[in-house]
């Protein structure tokens, strides 16, 4: 068994290792000298060969992930973002195993190389921060367009449409089904003052194309994610339009697939 005397002395005088220490749990934790982007230390912890590991390795224990995550920036739910995960950890060999990083040694001397190439690799993934839109409408948008990419979806992104007396009526995104042309508008704040605001905005776009030589079908898609929406506002956009949460793809992928 590794004690953590052995990992220090393998890792003695490195510049990119700032501490070694032991954790209640029995992983030993190894504080590396690379930063993700907010300035937090990017730790790597040993974890034993063992009948469930059966090779040395090093892994992030996910730490990678849940810093994304605290961020909103979820990479599972984007092509793009897989593939660009992908690549920023393939070329260090890293692979992930669930929402870990990890780098199998092929013995103890292979310790620091793995350190370095772990560590650069959770800072490569941890930019993934950077696909994220600082506004918050403009980062649903995005999340919508690459769900309607990823789906293989034919669209159109900022259309105006003729409305009610003869008003155009910009919408997100027209997007064409198999049957079925949506007009899609994204609702989104963080802001529960503003929720109101914006809610009415959209009623009101959907009033003025809410007309029998419109056939489109209408669709709102809300940010689920902060619950500052009044219940009565979704139950009038309801009166107008199909309304489902962003995070509901599979809702989503059916009602613009038809």
């Amino acid at each position: 068994m590794l004690s953590v005397l052995d990992i220090k002395e393998q890792t003695s005088g490195h510049s990119l290792v700032r501490s070694v220490d032991e954790l209640p749990k029995g992983h030993v934790r190894i504080e590396t000298g690379f930063l993700y982007p907010d300035g937090s230390s990017v730790d790597v912890f040993v974890v034993e060969a063992s009948p469930m590991f059966p090779t040395l390795k090093l892994s992030d224990l996910g730490q990678t992930t849940s810093w994304l995550l605290d961020l909103q920036v979820r990479p599972w739910l984007s092509k793009k973002r897989q593939r660009l995960a992908e690549d920023a950890i393939r070329i260090y060999e890293v692979r992930q195993e669930g929402g870990a990083l990890e780098y199998a040694l092929s013995g103890l001397d292979s310790l620091v190389e793995g350190i370095v190439r772990l560590g650069q690799a959770c800072v490569r993934v941890a930019d993934l921060t950077y696909t994220r839109r600082s506004s918050l409408q403009g980062s649903i948008s995005e999340e919508i367009e690459e769900f309607l990419v990823d789906s293989e979806f034919e669209f159109e992104p900022n259309i105006e449409l003729l409305g009610r007396r003869g008003v155009n009526v910009r919408i997100d995104f027209l997007v064409h089904g198999s049957r079925t042309t949506s007009a899609l508008l994204a609702l989104a704040t963080g802001n529960a003052s503003q929720a109101h605001t914006v809610a009415n905005e959209i009623f009101k776009r959907w009033y003025d194309l809410n007309i029998p030589a419109r056939n489109e079908q209408r669709v709102t898609v809300f940010d689920d994610q902060y619950d500052v929406y009044r219940a009565e506002d979704l139950h009038r956009l309801r009166d107008l339009s199909d309304v489902v949460a962003l995070s509901d793809r599979q809702t989503m992928k059916d009602l613009l697939a038809a």
